[in-house]
């Protein structure tokens, strides 16, 4: 029987010359693709064509504590990008604890997070927009 670790600190993020700490516990980043791969088209006697879509877009969406330096670096990067529409940047997302990893040339914050106060510290959740995410989903090695 095979056995392997996980430790979330070993999963790192760095978009541009920022380097993502203070994640919330629980769900601390969370990649997707925007599109399936294929979409799928049946004609009106059965036939299936397969269409491949090539849209490599994707999201990462990182979830920090409220009280992260963090928030601060992103929020002057949005910032920034809202004023002159140059703040987009490479990203990448690596598991150091195995073989993942997210990778995008542009990526940039699709708007500030939602802010709430409440009788928790309540999480700030940034969403990255990426131009051709590259998506490695691998297995532990440690």
């Amino acid at each position: 029987m095979a056995f392997k670790n996980y430790d979330p600190t070993r999963v790192t993020v760095a978009f541009g010359a920022i380097l993502i700490q203070g994640f919330n516990d629980g769900t601390m980043i969370k990649t997707s693709r925007n599109e399936d791969a294929y979409t799928v088209k049946v004609g009106g006697q059965g036939d299936v064509t397969r269409v491949r879509s090539r849209n490599k877009t994707g999201q990462i969406t990182i979830t920090l504590l409220a009280e992260s330096p963090t928030n601060d670096l992103l929020t002057a990067q949005a910032l920034i990008d809202e004023e002159s529409g140059t703040a987009y940047a490479p990203i990448m997302v690596k598991d150091l604890n195995g073989t993942t990893l997210m990778v995008a040339e542009n990526a940039w914050i699709m708007k500030m997070p939602e802010v709430e106060h409440a009788t928790d510290a309540s999480p700030r959740e940034w969403v990255i927009e990426c131009a051709d995410l590259t998506m490695t989903v691998g297995g532990s090695v440690v």
